[in-house]
């Protein structure tokens, strides 16, 4: 390619590149007014609780921290909720447990004695199990789930995650799946349907398979898929819906988790949208799907009163400055980035700038992929970057290193970049498809933290082996035509050989 051509190329690549990231990083006023701003992707990603981030515009403001709930089983309540409502003549008798943190139903729970029962004990392990799964779930990077006091159950969620309030309310419901129709708003007038009642009555799982959130061109909506069986029920309970607007509702535990009015006769699977995000439609879904998974759990849990938990870097204030911990990573990268790009120049001459572009087009890309997946932003994305960057960069020193050992024994640059990709290739596509691998098994055996770290390294890797192979090969030929002198260029350096004379 000729020089001309090759200059044109490198300063569209690298307009490209530059829109790419003020796209992705760079807020900017717009309008004039000082009030609105151009928000950039890194802004519109979800957050962990713990770095946060600053939000511009009309609703600028920190994003970090996170709310956390205790959930209590059924029988068990808070030492502060029995010293202010205390023990009436008529009411449950409390015996204290763990030091009197919580205080244990004696009768309920106890059985009588002063510990709780082995039938209160397999209860409440169902019980951890369900709410295990149902967060697990979530997949969001900042879950926290941990038994405390013995018979409690703390929970955490991002405050930036959407719904994350109403997870935990509906996260609490115990029990199984039951499906009730009526013609009044009011589900405590329906008629269950579902299970069918009866001497031969079944679990709610014969009749509805499964409850699963779809997403369908930005709508979210909740499926629920019924047997045949379920599906007939279904079917001749809403026979009169088109003379007379009936209401279904879907319960876990006896808690409305779904309402809606039906005004014809239901022949196929349940499709519910209307207000839901992808989050809540979730939460919904899993809801009820753990549900019947677990069946009929014995035992009842409420939800405790919802607490702000700050997050552990947000903000650091150096004076008038306010910094959160995505603003801390932010200056990090800077510092690394410039002694990437110090070494790469300081060693392989304007070839580094190659490497830099490279860089430069991956880091946008993988934000992009980060915001549309969607990946939070926390310390298991930030580790899974970090690794793809490396890999990036110490896979183009590897080309560079291979062709420069060409060079150094006589060949013509040409010659040296195709011999020397042709060496390293192997290595490289070996090394990117075992962290790939690794990546994957990761994200597919792992839970909430560990399986987003695999899904961000997953996506991380493949883009760092596509930039390697693909985009730092191609700036590197456009490069080679615009230098006068290649080797220079590249500051490679042919041996010297002794005379024998």
């Amino acid at each position: 390619m000729g020089k001309i051509k090759s200059a044109i190329l490198l300063t569209l690549i690298t307009l490209i590149i530059a829109v790419l990231c003020v796209v992705c990083f760079v807020p900017f006023p717009v309008g004039g007014d000082g009030i609105h701003y151009f928000n950039p992707i890194i802004n519109w990603a979800d957050r962990s609780a713990d770095l946060g981030g600053y939000q511009f515009g009309e609703e600028a403001g920190y994003l970090g921290g996170s709310y956390g709930v205790v959930f209590y089983p059924e029988g068990v309540i808070s030492a502060k909720e029995y010293r202010d409502n205390g023990e009436t003549e008529d009411g449950p008798e409390y015996v204290a447990y763990a030091g009197g943190s919580v205080y244990l139903d004696k009768e309920k729970v106890c059985d009588g004695g002063t510990e709780p029962t082995e039938e209160f004990k397999t209860a409440f392990e169902a019980q951890l199990s369900c709410l295990k799964e149902r967060f697990a779930r979530l997949q969001s990077e900042d879950t926290v789930l941990e038994v405390r006091d013995g018979y409690t159950v703390y929970a955490k969620l991002p405050s930036a995650m959407d719904a994350s309030v109403a997870a935990f309310l509906y996260y609490s419901y115990m029990g199984d799946v039951a499906v009730l129709y009526g013609t009044s708003s009011d589900a405590a007038s329906a008629n269950q349907i579902i299970p069918r009642t009866g001497s031969k009555q079944k679990p709610a799982s014969e009749y509805i398979k499964r409850a699963s959130m779809r997403n369908n061109m930005g709508t979210a909506y909740v499926e629920i898929d019924f047997t045949d069986e379920g599906l007939e029920l279904l079917s001749n309970a809403t026979s009169g819906a088109s003379e007379s607007t009936g209401y279904l509702f879907l319960q876990v535990g006896g808690e409305t988790v779904i309402n809606l009015s039906v005004s014809e006769q239901i022949h196929d699977n349940l499709y519910i949208s209307g207000s839901y995000t992808a989050d809540s439609a979730k939460i919904v879904a899993n809801t009820i799907d753990t549900a019947l998974d677990a069946g009929a759990i014995e035992l009842g849990m409420e939800m405790g009163e919802l607490y702000r938990v700050d997050g552990n870097f947000a903000p650091l204030t150096l004076g008038s400055v306010s910094l959160s911990g995505l603003d801390l990573f932010y200056i990090a990268f800077g510092v690394l980035f410039l002694a990437m790009a110090v070494f790469f120049l300081v060693r392989y001459g304007a070839l580094g700038i190659a490497n830099i572009l490279t860089y430069l087009l991956f880091l946008p890309l993988i934000t992009l992929v980060y915001w549309a997946v969607p990946i939070a932003i926390g310390a298991g994305t930030i580790a899974a970057f970090a690794i793809s960057s490396v890999l990036l960069c110490v896979s183009n020193a590897l080309s560079y290193e291979a062709a420069r050992k060409e060079y150094a024994v006589g060949k013509t640059i040409a010659s040296s970049v195709k011999t020397g990709y042709g060496k390293c290739f192997w290595h490289i596509f070996d090394l990117h498809i075992a962290l790939l691998i690794v990546a994957l098994l990761v994200y597919l055996i792992a839970v909430t933290e560990l399986s987003l770290f695999g899904l961000a390294l997953t996506f991380g890797v493949a883009l760092a082996g596509l930039c390697t192979l693909l985009v730092n090969r191609f700036l590197w030929y456009l490069m080679m035509g615009i230098a006068k002198d290649p080797g220079k260029f590249c500051h490679f350096k042919r041996e010297e050989v002794e005379d024998d004379d």
